[in-house]
């Protein structure tokens, strides 16, 4: 269990996960660093991408899964405007 702790805590202390946590929206080369980082720690993720419509932006959802019970999700706007992601 220790172990999970601290791979968690290196992912979001990051400057990538940072960026995440702070910004409505990113850069993709910011995303790209946020999936090395993921597949680097061999944590599971999930990553779904809506292109947009006239009535909703383009977004990213970005699930991490901690436990079987625990996930942390991430939406993450590519323009202005509600997205289908919430």
């Amino acid at each position: 269990m220790s172990n999970i702790v601290k791979e968690l805590e290196l992912l979001f202390a990051s400057d990538v996960f940072q960026s995440l946590i702070s910004s409505d929206v990113i850069k993709l080369n910011q995303l790209n660093a946020a999936i090395a980082v993921l597949i680097k720690l061999g944590i599971p993720f999930d990553l779904a991408f809506s292109p947009g419509t006239r009535r909703l932006a383009a977004a990213l959802e970005l699930d991490i899964f901690i436990n079987p019970t625990t996930t942390v999700n991430f939406v993450i706007n590519l323009e202005a405007g509600p997205s289908i992601f919430g």
